[in-house]
């Protein structure tokens, strides 16, 4: 390495040369020096990979042990059994709503889980289920049920004696709620203020049209807390009891109509 060997670096412009002392014996032997370093990098980048496979085989390895230990965990029968619960659930919705001429949620691949279901389809699985409930549940919202007032029932659906005397038979359209003048009348279902005013002998009378084929009646009312157009949520608050129009006291006449057609509310009361 004493030996050296001068290398002189000339600047075509004349400004600015160099010379630079190199031993001689790298010069000679250059090819072996590349040669030596390039297998010390070669070298270094194996130990490297080797260090990152390492690692990542540890890491997946633990995620692997993790995700097997969660699967020995969980009981595959009894989630079966869990869904197929849900599934008959969603069933006997379907044969309530028929019950009362509404139609059936229509969600397809209903019938249970399959034979091949596996710990790894759950995320699949509760999705599907999750899609169920939301159509049970705004199905419900839009579905009159329950009674409007807390009042007894004075007169049901379908034929009666007149009420005012004339000694003959009338068809009773809906039916009435005993109460005070001024108690809470209250929507059955979300929807739609479609009337909300005089209704020649309803008298002061809101109607609401909800999701589907179905409307809800309230009438006889002393005050009216809605406007038409307005939209109205399950429970809410729309007028004051009365004994407007044909009444013969204060009470409230509810009525229910499937597709024009005016229906026994009584099944959607119980």
């Amino acid at each position: 390495m004493k030996k050296k060997t001068s290398v002189i670096i000339i600047d075509e412009g004349g400004k600015d040369n160099r010379v630079l002392q190199v031993p001689t014996r790298i010069l000679l032997n250059w090819k072996k020096y590349m040669l030596f370093f390039s297998g010390v990098i070669a070298v270094l980048l194996v130990v490297l990979g080797v260090f990152i496979y390492q690692k990542t085989s540890a890491f997946y390895q633990e995620k692997l042990a993790k995700a097997n230990r969660i699967r020995s965990l969980i009981d595959i029968k009894k989630m079966k059994k869990a869904f197929r619960y849900i599934d008959k659930g969603v069933y006997d919705i379907n044969s309530f709503l028929e019950e009362r001429g509404l139609e059936k949620l229509k969600i397809k691949n209903t019938g249970g889980v399959s034979q091949d279901f596996d710990i790894t389809d759950v995320n699949e699985f509760a999705d599907y289920y999750k899609t169920k409930i939301e159509k049970i549940k705004l199905k419900l919202e839009n579905t009159p049920l329950g009674a409007p007032v807390s009042g007894q029932i004075t007169s049901g659906f379908g034929f009666r004696t007149n009420p005012f005397g004339y000694f003959n038979t009338e068809h009773h359209s809906g039916i009435d709620f005993k109460g005070n003048i001024g108690d809470p009348v209250r929507v059955s279902a979300g929807g739609k203020v479609v009337l909300a005013g005089v209704n020649g002998g309803y008298g002061n009378c809101v109607i609401v049209e909800h999701g589907g084929k179905l409307k809800s009646l309230y009438a006889h009312l002393s005050k009216i807390l809605v406007k038409v157009g307005e939209e109205v949520s399950s429970g809410q608050l729309i007028g004051e009891l009365g004994n407007t129009g044909r009444s013969t006291g204060s009470h409230l006449h509810y009525e229910i109509m499937s597709d024009g057609k005016k229906t026994d509310p009584k099944p959607f009361i119980n």
